[in-house]
């Protein structure tokens, strides 16, 4: 599944659903796996931006934007952190 970048990852999991109830209808077995790579992610830029130098108030600007950041779904008009 291929949607391009300027597609949002709400179309992306819309796609996966959609799929998945498909596969159910044709009493196939739906099996999910999910991970959250986000932290592995910010890990690889920061010591990628030490690497390149980046130091004291500029790296501490993006540790701090990096580790004060918040995630969260809403399914069914429910809010899930």
């Amino acid at each position: 599944m291929d949607l391009g970048k300027k597609h949002s990852a709400t179309l992306a999991l819309i796609d996966v659903v959609d799929n998945m109830y498909e596969d159910l209808d044709n009493n196939r077995t739906v099996v999910g796996i999910f991970l959250d790579l986000q932290k592995t992610i910010d890990s690889i830029l920061l010591h990628k931006l030490s690497n390149y130098g980046v130091r004291f108030m500029a790296y501490e600007w993006f540790r701090s934007h990096l580790s004060n950041r918040k995630q969260f779904t809403v399914l069914l008009q429910v809010l899930i952190p």
